[in-house]
């Protein structure tokens, strides 16, 4: 068999072996491209997260590393006066693994139910029930929690939280609103000031790992002065005293006249502060979890209704300023008028020969209605407009309403009509109209109300912000000084309960509306809605105010005989606590003789009686008899 000579063998190795494919030279630097590509990318995403993105991420992961386990306290709120009315208070949930603990299940819940005052049973059959980890307490009082620390038992987990507390109680609930288990503000100023209330501001505060131990970071000017962090203060604009007297005095009309619902505001015209705001029914921010949202809700700037006589104050304003009409412009009220083949109505029929004074004084719709169909609907459309009907007025708390004002193209005569006393095309909330009516007080300029006073830092006390309400000229300042006196005649000629307080002349307008069905189509057979609005002293205002009761059932139902005794209640005290000078006597003496000259009839009713009894002191024992029968319940 012949051989190979090993020459040629590798030879043909060589061969094969230059025989096999190679890589081509495209595809390394393909990947050397991709690798490269890879890697720029990478570098770019670390320079967007470190140098563009990275104050934002130091900032956010300074926050998280602050979230778990940090007791931050909220800013308290107060009135004008510095009294609390919301603080934060430390209170701490007790956590315990039934495993763990050492002393015998029955031993230990004799023990923690006699610190706890909890029934033995129910923490026996609770450490039994084969849970690893049972809660024993929530929001417990330092009291219990230094008496289980005490015990020095493991399995014992004790974690501080904030506790919101209201140390009034039901004092001006609707305007603060309440905290929740997550401690998150719901409603009033708690939820629309979240942030500020939670805002420590520059100081630095402990940053903790996950499992919240403290994690040592080198921090440029560290102070740990405060502990826990406090966020900002808020100051508000009502007074404490002011809020009681308002409560008390709405509260008591509301429940004598078994009233589903109640307002009373006063502000000061010249600069939008709130003084008081009550509404009834009340609750206990406290205790807030035990009340429907019915009840919650600040329904005097979330509701709107039709006011009715009261509304025609702007409708007079609204034709002067316009000047359809004149000072010394009259009307004939024949107690109806038919627009197509609709009829409206006065309440008490005719009057004949009216002037304006005696248009606010007998109340007319007839004359009412005149003066808003004297106005194109798109200018009586303006400038109820410019005196804040149908949008918000800003107020500082979540959830206002816009109230009503339908698009001047789609109004029918009729409308027009009836809008001009206080139905038709409109709807309010009681703060809109407190504002406009604030506007007339306010020599025709419209200002913002508001709530809040200032905020500022607990630490330094130096506030950091002040409100300062917008302001929009209404009227021309002659408009709002001739309605004002109107006004003040119609309250010092008239026979009315309402605006006769003593030593004051107020210049106001009572109003008692039909209450629109739930369906929006007609009216609600024997319901009402009473309310009075007016502003003292009347040639000099320095204190407006609405009060609105809803579906009273008692006194007639009337504005003038449900909301005007709460309305002189406060007004009365209000002007006393204020220092608010009397009226000049001057000018008393002056709507006499006025009304003696103008109408002789109306002379003879023109001693004004003492003004009524608080409606606080009237119904006291009243109020008294169903309290105890609440209690028997």
């Amino acid at each position: 068999m012949p051989t190979q000579s090993p020459e040629l063998g590798t030879r043909g190795r060589s061969r094969r072996h230059d025989r096999r494919p190679r890589s081509p030279l495209w595809r390394l630097r393909a990947w050397q491209f991709i690798l490269l590509a890879g890697f720029v990318m990478i570098l770019g995403r670390l320079y967007f997260l470190q140098v563009i993105q990275g104050p934002e991420l130091k900032k956010k992961a300074h926050v998280q590393r602050q979230q778990h386990n940090l007791l931050v306290h909220r800013g308290a709120i107060t009135d004008r006066h510095g009294l609390p009315l919301a603080i934060d208070t430390t209170r701490y949930d007790i956590y315990i693994h039934p495993k763990l603990v050492k002393a015998g299940v029955a031993e230990a819940s004799e023990i923690l139910g006699r610190i706890t005052k909890q029934p033995t049973e129910k923490l026996y059959k609770l450490m039994n029930s084969g849970y690893p980890v049972i809660t024993l307490g929530r929001h417990l009082e330092r009291e219990m929690v230094d008496e289980i620390q005490a015990l020095n038992w493991p399995g014992v987990d004790i974690v501080p939280r904030p506790f919101r507390h209201y140390p009034e109680g039901q004092l001006a609930a609707h305007l603060l609103g309440y905290v929740n288990m997550d401690t998150q503000g719901q409603g009033g100023i708690e939820q629309k000031q979240e942030h500020m209330l939670k805002d420590t501001g520059a100081m630095p505060t402990p940053q903790l790992d996950g499992r919240g131990r403290s994690i040592l970071v080198k921090e440029p000017n560290s102070d740990w002065g405060i502990s826990p962090p406090l966020g900002r203060h808020i100051e508000l604009t009502i007074d404490n005293y002011l809020q009681h007297l308002a409560e008390k005095e709405l509260y008591a009309m509301c429940r004598h006249s078994s009233a589903l619902k109640g307002a009373a505001i006063f502000a000061d015209p010249t600069n939008g502060e709130i003084l008081a705001w009550a509404n009834y029914p009340p609750y206990d921010p406290n205790r807030y979890n035990k009340y429907a949202l019915e009840t919650t809700k600040n329904w005097s700037m979330v509701d709107v209704y039709q006011p009715g006589s009261t509304f025609k104050i702007l409708t007079v304003c609204s034709g002067l300023e316009t000047g359809v009409i004149k000072p010394t412009t009259t009307f004939y009220d024949g107690g109806s008028l038919t627009i197509g083949n609709r009829t409206i109505r006065n309440h008490d029929g005719g009057h004949g020969s009216l002037d304006l004074l005696h248009l606010f004084i007998h109340s007319s719709n007839i004359a009412s209605a005149q003066i808003a169909m004297m106005m194109p609907a798109k200018v009586f459309h303006d400038m109820l407009s410019k005196f804040g009907i149908g949008q918000p007025t800003g107020i500082d708390l979540p959830g206002e309403s816009h109230g009503l004002l339908l698009n001047h193209k789609f109004w029918k005569p009729l409308d027009a009509a009836t809008t001009g006393f206080g139905q038709g095309a409109i709807a309010v909330t009681p703060l809109q109209l407190v504002s406009a009516v604030g506007a007339v007080a306010n020599s025709g300029t419209w200002t913002q109300p508001h709530l809040i006073r200032r905020i500022y830092d607990p630490r330094t006390g130096v506030t950091e912000k002040w409100t300062e309400p917008t302001k929009r000229e209404v009227i021309s300042p002659w408009v709002a000084k001739l309605v004002a006196k109107l006004l003040g005649d119609n309250i010092a000629m008239g026979t009315q309960i309402a605006g006769k307080v003593p030593g004051y002349r107020v210049a106001g307008k009572t109003g008692t509306a039909q209450k629109v069905s739930a369906s929006g189509r007609g009216y609600l057979a024997g319901q009402t809605i009473a309310s009075f609005v007016g502003f003292l002293p009347a040639e000099s205002p320095q204190l407006v105010g609405i009060v609105v009761v809803d579906s009273p059932q008692t006194d007639g139902r009337w504005g003038n005989t449900v909301a005007g005794p709460v309305f002189n209640a406060i007004s009365a005290e209000a002007a006393r606590y204020l220092g608010i000078p009397p009226s000049h006597s001057s000018e008393n003496e002056k709507s006499t003789s006025a009304s003696k000259t103008q109408d002789p009839l109306k002379a003879l009713h023109h001693k004004i009686a003492p003004a009524p009894e608080a409606p606080s002191v009237k119904y006291a024992r009243e109020a008294s008899a169903r309290e105890q029968e609440s209690k028997r319940d």
